[in-house]
């Protein structure tokens, strides 16, 4: 998905929902995901989302919500910051003013806070929404290593020790939960991979001599 089908997208979506504005909101999106700090957190990480709902498609009710959560759940991002969900959606806040309905704007907040991923989602829209961002982990394991790679490039000025130490707490971590995805749609498709793809990284990890003191603080 270039960038031009997906400011097309974008500007479709928010004239639809706000109806002004569209292009000057557009430009200052596009600038935040295009900080030079940003190597995952990306516009290509927006498209991949979006190709996900749309493989989704009918299975997620609240399409709109869904889709401008996923457009602004990273607009603020900063490797290691606690408040990165809550800085996007103060963020989306001020740009939606009072163009749309405030339940609409409280259910994208609803959504963008979900990816703080810290717990069950509240109801099956937003088990979408979090599916949706953690899909990466069931690419197939050359995409999901790029993945961990750009990640890696944006800790910059942390060296590898703490970076993987922390990143191995972290997966396991998601190891303890039920499941990685708690939809049913993406459950059946990418549980199975992301699992592995969670099990192998770990491995690698651990290869590199970074596994135990992770495991001791997990």
């Amino acid at each position: 998905m270039d960038e031009k089908i997906l400011e097309q997208r974008f500007c479709e979506l928010w004239r639809r929902c706000a109806g002004i504005n569209t292009e000057q909101v557009w430009q200052k999106l596009r600038s935040h995901y295009q900080e030079p700090h940003r190597y995952y957190h990306t516009l290509e990480h927006i498209a991949h989302c979006l190709g996900q709902l749309d493989i989704a498609g009918e299975h997620v009710e609240e399409s709109s919500a869904t889709e401008m959560a996923i457009w602004f759940h990273d607009i603020i991002y900063h490797y290691g910051a606690k408040d990165n969900e809550i800085l996007s959606v103060a963020y989306f806040k001020e740009v939606a003013g009072s163009a749309m309905s405030a339940p609409f704007i409280d259910r994208v907040a609803e959504f963008i806070i979900a990816t703080q991923h810290t717990g069950a989602a509240g109801d099956p829209a937003i088990a979408y929404m979090v599916d949706i961002d953690l899909s990466g982990f069931g690419l197939p394991w050359d995409e999901y290593l790029a993945d961990s790679l750009s990640l890696r490039y944006e800790a910059e000025g942390v060296n590898d020790e703490q970076y993987y130490m922390g990143k191995l707490r972290f997966l396991t971590e998601l190891q303890r939960w039920p499941s990685l995805y708690q939809s049913p749609f993406f459950k059946n498709r990418l549980e199975a991979r992301a699992q592995s793809n969670i099990t192998r990284y770990i491995a690698d990890i651990h290869q590199q001599g970074f596994g135990e003191a992770a495991i001791c603080r997990a």
